[in-house]
Parts: C-alpha cells; structure tokens; sequence
C-alpha cells in the first residue's frame, strides 16, 4: 500500500485518539484486551510475518489504544467497559485497513466514477465505525468520575481540532 494511504488509514482508522502519542514506556501488562485465544484472532494474535504492514498497523493501534488507556486512567473497574471500547477501536482499524487495501489493490485500474465510488464506500465505512465506537464510549463515560470525564472531555476536544485552534474564516468578514 502506498505510504501516504498508509498513514492515512491508520488516522482513520483511529480517529477517536489520533492526537495521542505513544506512551513513553511500555505497561507492565498489556491489559487493552480482553483474554481470548490466540486461535480466536489470528490477524491481531500476533506479529502478521506474512504481511508486516499489518503487523505494524496492528502494533500502532495498539500503541494508540495504550496510549488513550493511561489519559482515561481507566480504573480495574472500569476494564470490561475499556475492554469493549478499545477492542471496537480495533475492530474498526482492522476494517479499515482492509477497505484501504481493497482500494489500493484496486486504484490502479479504477476509471474516475469507480475512484469516487470507492472512496465514498471507504467514508461510510468509517462513518460505520464512528457509529459503533459511540454505545461502547457511551458505556465507558458512565463509569467515569468527573475528573475522567474532564480529561475525556479535553483528548477528544484537542483530537477534533487536531491539537490546534479551530478552522475558520480568516479576518474580517467582507
């Protein structure tokens, strides 16, 4: 897949924390997911050592989803409802790493209308996602006290203007 379609993806993909960085140290345990067999999810059960772009999308998502887990300061009894939200996070990057690659594999030969028809199928897709992200948020945000839902409020405050100040007209109005 190109690089830019890549990067693209990925923000996407992870568009509820996408102003996160990595965290600067690795947690102790990695408990973003919920225990299921390795059997159960063999695209995310591992490195993907016939697709390595898939395995650093994956470990990326991952970071993110981390990432996101420590500026929520997500409780032990808060983890089924993070377990939820973080695995539809990942849910939704999986798909649309796939739709990506779909059209990539597809760009090549697409005449116009087929070009805009696929990147349309791709902004649904993503409105899809959105859509599933918000009961599982909705679930999480109930169980958090208020100085959570203070930080809540302002990651996904900053991730919409994409840590800057909000667009608009420049000036004067004329």
């Amino acid at each position: 897949m190109h690089p830019a379609l890549r990067l693209t993806a990925l923000a996407v993909a992870a568009v509820a924390t996408r102003a996160l960085s990595p965290p600067s140290a690795a947690p102790a345990a990695d408990t973003t997911r919920p225990a299921t067999p390795a059997a159960a999810t063999p695209s995310r059960g591992g490195p993907d050592r016939a697709n390595p772009d898939r395995a650093n999308q994956a470990s990326a998502v991952d970071q993110r989803v981390a990432a996101l887990r420590a500026k929520l300061q997500i409780t032990p009894a808060q983890e089924p409802q993070w377990n939820q939200f973080a695995q539809v996070m990942r849910d939704n990057a999986q798909r649309m790493d796939d739709s990506f690659q779909r059209r990539a594999q597809m760009i090549g030969t697409q005449n116009a209308e087929d070009n805009m028809a696929s990147y349309a199928q791709m902004a649904m897709a993503h409105a899809q996602g959105m859509q599933n992200l918000v009961p599982a948020f909705h679930t999480l945000y109930g169980t958090m006290s208020d100085l959570q839902k203070r930080a809540a409020d302002q990651v996904f405050r900053d991730d919409a203007h994409g840590g800057t100040k909000p667009r608009g007209r420049q000036g004067p109005a004329r």
